[in-house]
């Protein structure tokens, strides 16, 4: 299973959404209502789900699900470029 894959699986699993919502265009807060304390969550679950250690800087400014997928993209391939808006 590739990334995209496994952070939408993940997100709709923690937020209880049917995955055909969780799509990479997705608005985290619009689309999909994560709040503040979702964020702080969803983190340890995509934490545990790629064996990392994300930083809540590192994804601050993402606002879709796609941006989530390339910060875990990221990391995985090397070093965290925090996402700015």
């Amino acid at each position: 299973m590739d990334t995209g894959s496994r952070v939408r699986k993940t997100l709709a699993k923690a937020l209880v959404l049917d995955p055909a919502m969780v799509r990479d265009e997705a608005q985290l807060v619009d689309d999909l209502g994560v709040s503040s304390l979702d964020r702080f969550e969803l983190i340890m679950d995509l934490e545990e789900e790629f064996s990392l250690e994300i930083r809540e800087e590192d994804l601050v400014g993402a606002k879709t699900v796609g941006d989530v997928i390339r910060c875990i993209d990221a990391q995985i391939k090397g070093p965290v470029t925090p996402l700015t808006v």
